[in-house]
């Protein structure tokens, strides 16, 4: 990371010390892997995106609470899970979505994923709409949806065209009248 900085012309120093300027913010968690660390930051618009090492940028306040409640030793298990489904105290089904890492995006293996997932979740005398599943999928936010119990959005009934009714209405008097 030196070694290309000081090609780019801006020499990165050997050691930088704690203060508003250090990149790693306040607090670091060392992990087993050399070079990568769980750590603040002093630019929070970092925070859940893909912009360094493959260290894991966290905002202050959340860095700060993780590190005095995370016992030294603590095993740190890294997964790719975009996708996360669970049920809430009072019974309620929730699902959440996230962007999917660049080289998993394509086809239609997230998708098959997540309806997995909740089916891994529910009995089969759970009615879950497989369209709420797709929305979440295809409009990652991060944004919790109820899948089913009390706090799920009832599903709008189909509208009925009435102007359809009425002309079949006309047509069926018509044929009886002939």
């Amino acid at each position: 990371m030196r070694r290309e900085a000081a090609e780019r012309g801006e020499p990165a120093p050997s050691v930088v010390p704690p203060g508003p300027d250090n990149p790693l913010g306040e607090h670091a968690i060392l992990l087993a892997m050399p070079s990568y660390l769980i750590h603040g930051t002093n630019r929070p618009d970092g925070v859940g995106m893909r912009v360094s090492r493959g260290c894991i940028r966290m905002y202050p306040e959340d860095i700060e609470s993780l590190y005095e409640r995370l016992p030294s030793g603590t095993q740190v298990n890294l997964i790719d899970a975009p996708f996360k489904a669970g049920w809430a105290a009072d019974g309620t089904l929730f699902v959440q979505s996230f962007p999917q890492l660049e080289e998993n995006a394509e086809g239609f293996e997230p998708l098959l994923i997540a309806i997995e997932r909740v089916n891994e979740l529910t009995d089969e005398d759970i009615e879950i709409d497989a369209e709420q599943i797709q929305r979440a999928v295809e409009t990652p936010d991060g944004q919790f949806v109820a899948l089913y119990g009390p706090q799920a959005v009832e599903p709008e009934p189909e509208p009925v065209e009435l102007i359809d009714e009425i002309e079949l209405s006309k047509s069926s008097t018509t044929n009886e009248d002939a």
